[in-house]
């Protein structure tokens, strides 16, 4: 359990560098908008770049997971996200721009589809759900520091540089340098990591476990997972929720000072506070509930993060249409909260349902799909509904006519024009309650194949049966 314990340590705080390279861009989003004159629409649409080759790299990363040793693939995946990120610093247009978020897909990529498969190998599966729930607040945490760590980065490097040699990095570029260069050193450290046994946390012997991790999956196998009932469900219903936390936790540092009229210090302070304490309680309630529920029913995997999710839904409408600013901080947050409970106990069905010899291609088609369908489109599209909504003619019309009586009104920006982020905030809804109604309905099936997963893995473990001597009479005269 030590050894357990020292490895996660080590993939916790490299998932935490993680987000943060990934979520520092949005702190900084404004900065960049007003200097490389980005509308919402193309803003919105840099983290289809990044999550593009996120996605279609994972299943290529997973293949080569459940086959070569893991930590070295992740080394290099963080060695290449952390030179993008870098190398976003010295960026000076769009399409630059949108080149470094799609380096940083492919690092990101791998580390994301690789760690789960090493939680899995390290912790029983009474354990799993809050190992899972404790490893992915590292979501969250990075969020926070990404968005309020690189705003405050940028404010703190004007201040200091402008007016000196090195006022050319002050801003959003100097939050970038600083951003990624622990990732960097990280990389080194993910060479000397142990790899565990694949299945060494099964209810097998560690010897067949062994033997099992050189069973190479056949073409069955892998038509076989997408017709694995838990799985595909859970897949589902993670990229509903990825569709709407994404998008929603891309905009909201900016929905906050432009809707709502917060500073920007206060809007990162704000988001990176609420998302910090929403990942603690959200993440590790719903890890500790889950693995408690499953003792007696194995369905609460799929019950407690659906649940929840149905349950944001008020507070979400709450936050976007408070008037009083504890009332939308408050709002925010236990929509975050309510939300992040789905993590551990849906990566937690993922690993209970899949033999561990396929489980970085599973890992690297859940990520692929659930961003794919989710944050690929969700903040362009976002954008793209600020953008169109903004528009006086818009709003003059029928359309605009009901939904001025809603309260969702355009705003005026800095430059004259007029955009309506409420409006775009809230496609996010719709969403939330697709997926909690997805994962409510895919409880059913997890007892089942649950059983079916131990099993395959218990046959692919036997020992093969010796052959029978020939007898004398067998033999050829």
């Amino acid at each position: 359990m030590r050894w357990a314990l020292s490895s996660f340590a080590v993939l916790f705080v490299i998932h935490l560098l993680d987000y943060l390279d990934r979520w520092a861009l949005t702190g900084v989003l404004p900065r960049i908008q007003r200097d490389l004159e980005l509308t919402d629409f193309p803003a919105g649409s840099l983290n289809f770049f990044f999550l593009l080759t996120l996605s279609v790299v994972g299943p290529v990363v997973g293949w080569a997971g459940d086959r070569v040793r893991r930590t070295w693939l992740l080394a290099g995946g963080v060695g290449i996200w952390s030179i993008a990120t870098v190398g976003t610093a010295l960026v000076q247009n769009y399409p630059q721009l949108a080149a470094a978020r799609l380096v940083l897909g492919i690092g990101e990529g791998t580390y994301g589809v690789l760690a789960p498969t090493l939680l899995a190998d390290l912790f029983r599966r009474e354990w799993r759900a809050r190992a899972m729930s404790a490893f992915y607040m590292a979501m969250p945490i990075g969020y926070a520091l990404g968005v309020f760590g690189s705003a405050w980065i940028a404010r703190t490097s004007e201040a200091v540089l402008v007016g000196t040699p090195l006022e050319v990095w002050a801003g959003w570029r100097m939050a970038f340098l600083v951003v990624g260069l622990p990732g960097l050193i990280a990389s080194v450290c993910l060479m000397f990591l142990p790899e565990p046994i694949r299945g060494g946390t099964e209810d097998v012997d560690p010897e067949r476990a062994r033997a099992a991790e050189k069973v190479r999956p056949t073409a069955a196998d892998y038509q076989d997972l997408m017709v694995n009932s838990s799985y595909t469900y859970v897949v589902f219903g993670m990229a509903s929720f990825t569709f709407a936390f994404g998008g929603f936790a891309f905009w909201l540092p900016s929905y906050l000072q432009r809707v709502k009229g917060f500073e920007e210090q206060t809007a990162t302070l704000i988001v990176g506070g609420t998302g910090f304490l929403a990942a603690i309680l959200g993440m590790g309630f719903g890890g500790w509930l889950a693995d408690r529920l499953s003792r007696s029913n194995p369905r609460a995997l799929f019950l407690v993060p659906g649940s929840a999710m149905l349950l944001s839904i008020p507070f979400v409408l709450i936050g976007l249409f408070g008037s009083s600013v504890p009332v939308v901080i408050g709002a925010v947050f236990l929509a975050e909260m309510l939300m992040f409970m789905n993590t551990g106990p849906c990566n937690a069905v993922i690993s209970n349902v899949v033999t561990p010899n396929m489980r970085g291609v599973a890992y690297a088609v859940s990520i692929f799909f659930i961003h794919f369908l989710g944050d690929l489109w969700s903040p362009g599209l976002m954008g793209l509904v600020s953008d169109s909504l903004g528009h006086p003619e818009v709003m003059a019309s029928w359309i605009g006519e009901r939904l001025a009586r809603l309260g969702i009104t355009p705003v005026e920006q800095q430059d004259g024009s007029y955009r309506n982020l409420t409006a775009g905030m809230l496609v996010v809804v719709p969403a939330i309650a697709l997926g909690g109604l997805v994962l409510l309905a895919g409880a059913r099936h997890l007892p089942r194949e649950m059983a079916l997963m131990l099993a395959k893995l218990r046959a692919a473990s036997a020992p093969p049966k010796p052959k029978p001597k020939p007898s004398p009479a067998d033999e050829p005269a």
